[in-house]
């Protein structure tokens, strides 16, 4: 039954696929929005993984501020992913019949979902380090707040897997383009 709806969507968009075929420009600059959405998010994602993975979980400013440049990151990644989520429907729509049987694809796609599952369950853990932190002393000397919150320990596995989920990505892209 699957291969039927592919099938019928090979038939639907292929004035697409022939259109991507015959025009090289347009097939380049798909695939270079593709590669610089997924350069710009995961750059992104990633210095702000390093940046959750680098910071000292002692203090509760130290965790305000990485939670609070968390914020801005995931506005750039989101709008990034946006721009690699439409152009990777229009590389899909280019061979459906290929992209439909690969493994390889539709692993990269299962790790996409989960990145994007792990990106929801970082935004809730960095919500309750915010919440935790609230009414939390600013830090001196004299009074050092607990560390590590079970909650930061939240935030720093979800960098994690983000990291390591954006590098397999990357991979199966590659692996992907290779046939």
């Amino acid at each position: 039954m699957l291969s039927t709806v592919f099938e019928s969507l090979a038939g639907l968009v292929q004035p697409w696929a022939d259109l991507y075929a015959e025009q090289t420009a347009l097939a380049t600059a798909v695939i270079a929005v593709h590669v610089l959405g997924m350069f710009v998010a995961g750059g992104t994602a990633i210095s702000a993984d390093r940046a959750i993975l680098r910071a000292p979980a002692e203090t509760a400013e130290a965790m305000r501020a990485v939670v609070a440049d968390l914020a801005t990151a995931h506005a750039v990644v989101i709008g990034a992913l946006a721009f690699t989520l439409a152009s990777g429907v229009a590389l899909f729509a280019s061979d459906v019949p290929t992209f439909s049987v690969s493994k390889v694809y539709w692993s990269k796609m299962a790790c996409v979902a989960a990145l994007l599952l792990n990106g929801l369950r970082m935004r809730r853990a960095e919500r309750t380090v915010l919440r935790s932190l609230d009414g939390a002393p600013i830090h001196t000397a004299e009074m050092p707040v607990p560390a590590p919150f079970a909650e930061w320990r939240g935030v720093r596995s979800t960098a994690t897997v983000s990291l390591v989920l954006w590098l397999v990505i990357v991979v199966l892209g590659v692996v992907l383009t290779n046939g």
